[in-house]
């Protein structure tokens, strides 16, 4: 039997993480965190200059642990849809930084060594990863500058009205010895080769992310951070669905993982108990703020 990861479920999950946005709201203006995600972007321009290119992935990995191991993170309120299953996915959140939100989450992948989901969750292969994720609509790598580097394009649908978000990401992979953890991790760039879409609707975020695998046993403990500004016209409903998108992703890469047949959905505006009457009053409220000279 076909497991669906179903809408309804979802939708609890949206619900809890569209509450947590609330509370931390999603603030405008300039401030912003001192991670390299900061707009704008660092530039690479020449892919002949590999020292550059390694000192900034290095920066992005410091960074990424400093954002792991912040104090700040509190426990959202979540039910891993899988724990009757043993599944133990918890998601944590902290408060913003000017336009920037903050995500994390855990899990144990029983059985599943850090090469096999390396390969499953970071395949370079756009299908493969459309298997988690029902928003993926464009993925590509751009370039290989080191053997431990690489840029990506990738697109993201958004439910409408809101705009579909491209990223360009530095990727570096990571191998700490004493720790015996692999980190997977990347930032946006200015990369000359990655130039912004021509495509209507489409807007340009700015994240940085990071991957924590460490084996215990024949299992591995998996940790996620991200901090995230989509940039653009952005509801606040918008920062709890795309927490939602990220325990959707991970439980549909749990699945995919054990060998569980699973379909992912999109979730929808409505989906998460908001109409199209209700979004075009909150764009329109932003835009009178934007326009205003006070």
């Amino acid at each position: 039997m076909q497991r669906v990861i179903m809408k309804k479920v979802l939708s609890a999950v949206g619900n809890v993480a569209y509450n947590t946005a609330s509370w931390a709201g999603l603030a405008a203006g300039t401030e912003q965190p001192p991670y390299p995600c900061a707009v704008p972007w660092r530039k690479i321009d020449d892919l002949s200059d590999t020292a550059a290119i390694d000192a900034l992935a290095e920066e992005i990995y410091a960074a990424g642990k400093d954002m792991q191991q912040d104090p700040a993170w509190s426990i959202v309120d979540y039910r891993d849809p899988d724990a009757a299953e043993g599944g133990d996915l918890f998601l944590f959140t902290k408060p913003h930084v000017g336009p920037f939100n903050f995500a994390k989450a855990t899990m144990t992948l029983l059985n599943c060594p850090v090469e096999k989901i390396i390969q499953v969750m970071h395949s370079e292969d756009i299908a493969d990863r459309q298997r988690c994720s029902a928003d993926l609509t464009g993925f590509e790598i751009l370039a290989k500058p080191t053997p431990s580097t690489n840029l990506q394009r990738v697109e993201y649908w958004a439910p409408p009205p809101v705009a579909a978000r491209e990223f360009c990401f530095l990727v570096g992979r990571k191998y700490d010895e004493e720790e015996d953890t692999t980190y997977i991790y990347g930032c946006s760039v200015d990369f000359v080769g990655c130039p912004k879409s021509d495509k209507i609707n489409m807007v340009r975020g700015s994240c940085m992310w990071m991957w924590e695998l460490t084996p215990i046993g024949p299992n591995t403990i998996a940790t996620y951070v991200s901090a995230l500004n989509p940039r653009g016209w952005t509801p606040t409903f918008v920062i709890g669905w795309l927490k939602t998108e990220i325990a959707k992703e991970l439980v549909a890469s749990r699945s995919l993982l054990y060998g569980i047949d699973f379909k992912v959905e999109k979730l929808t505006a409505e989906d998460l108990g908001l109409t199209m009457e209700e979004l075009e009053i909150e764009k329109a409220a932003i835009s009178r703020e934007a326009d205003s000279p006070i």
